[in-house]
C-alpha cells in the first residue's frame, strides 16, 4: 500500500531553494557577445562608487552583504537573497556595498541583459496592449522557487563552453517570460545616440587602442562627424573612452584576482600610475583600494 507523503507548501519550497549557494561555476566574469554577461563581484571592505552607470538591463543578487543604490531620486537597500533587483538600462547611481554574513563579506550575482535579447523576447510576445510603464530605475522582485532556477539555468549555461549561444538565448529567454508572469518586463532601450554606441563599442575591447579615428572608422563616420556628435550630446570621445575603461577596470578589481598592473593593461594602460591616478579621478579611490 502506497503512503502519500505530504506536498510542501510554497513556503517551504522557496525557503529550501533559497537556502542553496548562489556560486557561479566560475570566478571570473563570462561574456557571452550579444546575449549575456555574467559576474560575481566579491569584497571584504565596504566599498563607496559613485555614478556608476548600467549601461544594460541588469538583475542583481545579493548573496552575502548589503547592497545600497541612490540614484537621486530614489533609493533602495537589499540585503537578502530572497529577492532579485532589477535594474533598467542606462540607470546611474551611487552604489554602497558593504559586507555582512559569517564570512564579513560583500558578494552578489551580476546579470546583465543584451538590447538584442530584450528586443527579441518583446517582439516574440506580440506586446498589444501591454506596455512598459515609466518608474524608478530599479525594482526588487521576490524569488520564488521557480524563478530562481531559471536564474540557476541561466547562470549554469553561461559559464558552460558547451551549451552554445542557441540553447542560453532559450533559458534566458524562459527567465525572461518568468519575470513577465510575475509582471516585470525590462523598458524597450532608447536610442543609444552617438554616446552610447561609442561606449558599446570600446565595452567589447577596452583594452584597445582606441582613437577618435579608429572608433570613428568602426562607427562608420568620419573623426569629425563623431566628435560633433558627441558634442551635441555634450560628450568627448576622452570622457566616454576613459569612463567606459574605468567602469570595465571596476568589475576586474572586484570579481577577478588580478593584479592592478594586469587590469591596468587589460583597461589599455601600460603606465600603472597613469591608470591609478584615472582611476582615483572617476571613483575617488586607488585601485588597491577596492579590495
Amino acid at each position: 500500500m502506497a503512503i502519500a507523503r505530504p506536498v510542501p507548501l510554497a513556503a517551504e519550497t522557496d525557503a529550501k531553494a533559497n537556502a542553496l549557494p548562489w556560486l557561479l561555476p566560475v570566478g571570473s566574469p563570462i561574456w557571452r557577445r550579444g546575449l549575456c554577461t555574467v559576474a560575481q563581484p566579491c569584497l571584504k571592505q565596504i566599498q563607496h562608487t559613485p555614478r556608476f552607470l548600467f549601461q544594460d538591463a541588469t538583475v542583481l543578487l545579493i548573496a552575502e552583504g548589503r547592497l545600497d543604490l541612490d540614484c537621486g531620486i530614489s533609493s533602495i537597500g537589499l540585503d537578502t537573497s530572497a529577492s532579485l533587483l532589477l535594474v533598467e538600462a542606462h540607470a546611474c547611481a551611487d552604489l554602497i556595498k558593504t559586507p555582512g554574513g559569517t564570512e564579513q563579506r560583500f558578494r552578489s550575482i551580476f546579470l546583465t541583459l543584451s538590447p538584442a535579447l530584450l528586443d527579441a523576447f518583446r517582439r516574440g510576445r506580440a506586446m498589444g496592449s501591454e506596455s512598459a510603464q515609466a518608474g524608478p530605475p530599479f525594482q526588487p522582485i521576490a524569488l520564488d522557487a521557480d524563478l530562481g532556477s531559471s536564474l540557476r539555468h541561466v547562470l549554469a549555461g553561461a559559464g558552460a563552453p558547451q551549451v552554445s549561444d542557441e540553447r542560453l538565448r532559450y533559458r534566458a529567454m524562459d527567465f525572461l517570460a518568468a519575470l513577465a508572469e510575475r509582471g516585470f518586463m525590462f523598458r524597450p532601450p532608447m536610442s543609444p545616440g552617438m554616446a552610447g554606441r561609442l561606449r558599446a563599442l570600446i565595452s567589447e575591447a577596452p583594452g584597445q587602442h582606441w582613437t577618435a579615428q579608429t572608433a570613428g572608422k568602426a562607427l562608420a563616420v568620419s573623426e569629425a562627424t563623431l566628435r560633433r556628435r558627441l558634442a551635441d550630446e555634450r560628450a568627448r570621445f576622452e570622457q566616454v573612452l576613459m569612463d567606459v575603461r574605468m567602469h570595465h577596470a571596476m568589475m576586474l578589481l572586484q570579481t577577478t584576482p588580478w593584479s592592478v598592473p594586469e587590469i591596468a593593461q587589460a583597461c589599455g594602460y601600460k603606465s600603472r600610475a597613469r591608470f591609478a591616478e584615472r582611476f582615483r579621478a572617476r571613483f575617488a579611490c586607488l585601485p588597491s583600494a577596492v579590495r
